[in-house]
């Protein structure tokens, strides 16, 4: 038999015993506790010369209101197709005018005599790339299309053509003008 210290010392030994941590738990908890690894410089330098690049596209993109001032002229044929190139009463053209400053306006004449102003007129489309007139051809004359534009407000038209150009033009308003000879 066992003296009863020995006894008791091999039940110290034994005890817990069972709650013994698993092998390799050192290993893991330094793993788990040590400091990230620092991402090497040149990580940072993927999204620099991103927004880099993006800085550049949108500094160097000229918006419309940027462009320069166009006026285009599209005719749509009436009902009775006539050889020749110009207008006939019963054409519609639509008058486009794109670019230019803040304002844009269209005015149209006839014979001197305004007849449509955009906007303003139920004719007239507007968005952010073009002020659109669609002019019924309704008689004869000469047809004078005006594209104007300027960053403060351009004046609106009295109903003479020279008059309401020069007022314009006293704003700081940038014209394009077309003519049609309409028969």
């Amino acid at each position: 038999m066992m003296e009863p210290i020995a006894r008791i010392e091999e039940a110290l030994t034994r005890l817990g015993a069972e709650h013994k941590p698993p092998v390799g738990w050192e290993a893991r908890v330094l793993a788990a506790t040590a400091k990230p690894k620092p991402k090497p410089w040149w990580w940072l330098a993927f999204p620099v010369v991103a927004l880099a690049v993006i800085a550049i596209v949108l500094f160097f993109r000229r918006s419309p209101s940027e462009q320069p001032l166009q006026l285009a002229l599209n005719r749509e044929k009436g009902p009775v197709q006539v050889r020749g190139t110009s207008a006939h009463v019963g054409e519609i053209v639509h008058a486009t005018a794109t670019g230019g400053g803040r304002y844009r306006v269209v005015w149209v004449y006839r014979d001197d005599r305004l007849v449509m102003a955009c906007p303003g007129a139920p004719q007239c489309r507007r968005d952010r790339e073009a002020t659109v007139a669609d002019v019924a051809l309704d008689a004869t004359g000469e047809y004078t299309f005006i594209a104007l534009t300027s960053n403060s407000p351009v004046p609106a038209p009295a109903g003479q053509l020279d008059t309401d150009v020069g007022k314009a033009a006293e704003v700081g308003a940038i014209q394009k003008r077309e003519t049609l000879m309409v028969r």
